[in-house]
């Protein structure tokens, strides 16, 4: 930074501060008024904004001192209020690059004497290191705080941060909410019947066969609901088709759970039953409609994935099941099957809709909120069936893990028994 050319770039601005005068008033005569104010813009950081705007303010400041005669330069020493105004404005300029970047202000040598020196500079490759430091490893809680005041986010990015150290940008958030959205819509038109309409859709998390509530890995899929059925889609989102869709007819629907779903012990946000909730939507496997998209030779249909006991074995084929055996596994099983869904962390950052564009004027506040709306409505469709009684909606947890339970006397192993 050549800092010479500050004193140039005060001279150029001198008719500018002229005409913007400051406010003076006497008594209750006004002296003068101003007429502006002066606003810099930084191009790449804090520090260099730091040290153009304290020139100003002390050109200003001079002017002012000078009309009510309280200047005495001592013949071309620093005087007292320099000293001073140089002092507040650098400790003003730490402070608020302490909140910022997690150091002093760069550069505060010149700011507070006004010339550059070798310990000055030695002192910004300090601070800069540490800002290195700062942004990689501990700077995200204070971003999730900063989002959270602002109301960027909601108080799941907390959650998110005891996870996984970090929070996403609530700018992410939004596109991701987009994406879903519109992974919803591209299901609806691929999925559901020419003669349904769909009344609602939501991405939730759930294990990824059916039959089982806790697995090695869960995925994002899509729930759909119309006046006759309801859709379980799961979804490719890097390739933006559907891989596999099961149409369960309201009627078959012979039950609902609710309650809590906690699969981690980790933190409190992680144990709390309020912020880690789903459902289990039980039906008869009779007359549910499976279908594969065939778009990759990577999505196989798993007979057992469906959770029909009547499976039959595809070894040797490596393109998956048959049409044939696909159709026979559906028609000739009539167990009930069991869906399980664990609601996503709600943030203020996303967008609730109904497809369709209607708004949703209320959106939940946290995850059991959203399972109580879901059930709620699919309750509701299902009472048009005459299906539901005092027992189609029972509460209770659907996981939760339990105490510490060391097996191994001499190892001591630590295992989480989950009381399912």
């Amino acid at each position: 930074m050549r800092y010479e050319n500050i004193s140039k770039l005060i001279t150029q601005m001198d008719r500018t501060f002229s005409k913007q005068g400051f406010y003076w008033i006497s008594g209750s005569t006004v002296m003068s008024q101003q007429k502006g104010v002066f606003r810099v813009n930084c191009i790449d950081c804090l520090d260099r904004t730091n040290v153009v705007e304290s020139a100003f303010a002390r050109h200003v400041l001079t002017t002012q001192l000078e009309a009510v005669a309280l200047l005495n330069e001592g013949g071309g020493a620093r005087s007292e209020a320099d000293s001073v105004f140089n002092d507040v404005w650098a400790n003003n300029g730490d402070a608020i690059s302490r909140a910022y970047a997690g150091t002093s202000a760069l550069k505060g040598d010149f700011t507070r004497t006004g010339k550059r020196d070798l310990l000055g500079m030695v002192n910004d490759g300090y601070n800069s290191l540490a800002r290195v430091y700062t942004s990689t490893f501990s700077d995200w809680f204070s971003q999730s705080v900063i989002d959270f005041m602002l109301g960027y986010r909601g108080i799941g990015v907390f959650t998110e941060f005891l996870q996984t150290l970090s929070s996403a940008d609530p700018g992410d958030i939004v596109r991701l909410s987009k994406v879903r959205e519109a992974a919803i819509e591209h299901a609806t038109s691929m999925v559901i019947l020419a003669d349904e309409r769909l009344m609602v859709g939501w991405t939730l998390l759930s294990p990824e066969n059916m039959n089982a509530k806790l697995a090695d890995k869960f995925e994002e899929k899509i729930l759909l609901l119309t006046g006759k059925a309801i859709y379980v889609v799961r979804y490719d989102y890097a390739l933006e088709k559907v891989k596999m869709s099961t149409r369960v007819p309201l009627g078959d629907i012979v039950g609902i759970q609710k309650g809590a779903y906690i699969l981690s012990t980790l933190n409190s946000q992680t144990r709390d039953p309020i912020m880690n909730y789903g459902l289990v939507i039980s039906f008869l496997a009779a007359r549910q409609d499976t279908r594969v998209t065939s778009y990759s030779l990577r999505n196989q249909y798993n007979p057992s994935s469906t959770g029909k006991g009547n499976t039959r074995s595809t070894a040797g084929n490596s393109f998956g099941a048959t049409l044939s055996q696909i159709l026979s596994d559906t028609q000739s099983n009539s167990e009930v099957v069991s869906v399980a869904f664990k609601s996503l962390p709600v943030d203020s950052a996303r967008i609730y809709t109904v497809i369709g564009g209607v708004e949703v004027q209320d959106p939940p506040a946290n995850p059991r909120e959203v399972v109580d709306k879901i059930v709620e409505l699919v309750k509701k469709a299902c009472n048009d069936f005459g299906i539901v009684d005092d027992g189609f909606v029972v509460e209770g947890d659907i996981v939760r893990y339990g105490g510490l339970f060391c097996i191994g006397a001499s190892k001591l192993l630590g295992s989480w028994i989950p009381i399912v």
